[in-house]
């Protein structure tokens, strides 16, 4: 690992018997010799790791620490203490409790400087491999493998605060169920990895077909959902026929499925005023506005499919 190092003392001797020390470790060094312009470095060049004195002019290496931990960017940046008093007890408390990584006394040995920033280095690489790992473990817990759209989890929970919002605003929710026709058929026709390319294509048909003010997710198999904040009746038949046609028109033939080139959904609507909720002093949940689309997506189906069905839920 080679990058930036950030070398803070005000004795330019000192300075150079730990570039030669860590020359082969790092690829750059920026030099400072006390811990204002050491402030200034840090912001300007990003270093990915800082040793630094304790007494300087103008300001002190605790000081400097101290500033440095409380910058997004210097969270996580080694930072390694020097100190010239032999008894450093207390020196060494005080530093890592502003958040020093580790501490050394002058003289220092070399090797023992290699070995401890090595050290540093490797702890810092193994949490930010953590680190990629607990976001990515993040994402696949709201994100459906298949298809790369949001999951059922993370719509039921983004759903639930649109509600509360809508609620408060008088706002008309809308819920859209989306079911892919003779899905059965395609898996027993051309088998389950072109069920599974439909999937994945529809995906990101119906994402990029998706605006601003709606929420998209899989449900499950091969139905969607997708729900509209601040809509009406109209707006919510305009967007499932624009979801509709889309999917109607597109050709989802391949090299591999030459033959399957047309696939059609079916949409059931479910739609609430918060007017209504109101009036009649009853909350509406998500499971209610669900199965009010389930029986509209029903009624698509039973009418031949490739249609849209829109059932105004009553609280």
């Amino acid at each position: 690992m080679r990058e930036k190092l950030l070398l803070v003392d005000d004795s330019k001797s000192e300075r150079t018997s730990i570039k030669n020390a860590l020359k082969d470790i790092f690829s750059d060094f920026i030099e400072a010799e006390d811990g204002l312009s050491a402030i200034k470095a840090f912001i300007e060049e990003q270093p990915g790791f800082v040793i630094t004195d304790i007494e300087m002019p103008s300001m002190s290496g605790y000081r400097f620490l101290e500033t440095v931990r409380q910058m997004d960017e210097g969270r996580d940046v080694p930072v390694i203490l020097l100190s010239a008093t032999k008894d450093s007890l207390k020196e060494k408390l005080t530093g890592f409790n502003l958040g020093a990584s580790d501490f050394l006394i002058k003289p220092f040995n070399e090797e023992e400087l290699v070995a401890r920033t090595k050290s540093l280095l490797r702890i810092r690489s193994l949490m930010t491999e953590l680190k990629e790992k607990n976001i990515l473990l993040e994402r696949l817990a709201v994100t459906d493998e298949l298809t790369g759209l949001n999951n059922r989890r993370h719509f039921f929970e983004s759903v639930k605060e649109q509600l509360a919002l809508g609620l408060r605003h008088n706002f008309q929710i809308a819920f859209m169920l989306l079911d892919i026709d003779h899905f059965k058929a395609v898996n027993d026709t051309y088998g389950h990895l072109a069920g599974d390319e439909v999937l994945r294509v529809l995906g990101k048909l119906l994402l990029n077909a998706k605006r601003e003010g709606e929420l998209l997710a899989r449900f499950g198999g091969e139905e969607f959902v997708i729900c509209l904040f601040n809509t009406d009746t109209d707006s919510s038949l305009k967007a499932a026929e624009r979801f509709r046609s889309i999917v109607e028109e597109y050709d989802f033939s391949s090299t591999e499925f030459p033959e399957l080139n047309r696939i059609t959904v079916s949409i059931g609507i479910s739609t609430c005023s918060q007017q209504a909720t109101i009036a009649s002093k009853n909350s509406v949940g998500i499971d209610e506005l669900l199965k009010t689309a389930d029986t509209a997506l029903y009624r698509s189906k039973s009418g031949g499919r490739n249609k849209v069905t829109l059932l105004e839920h009553t609280p």
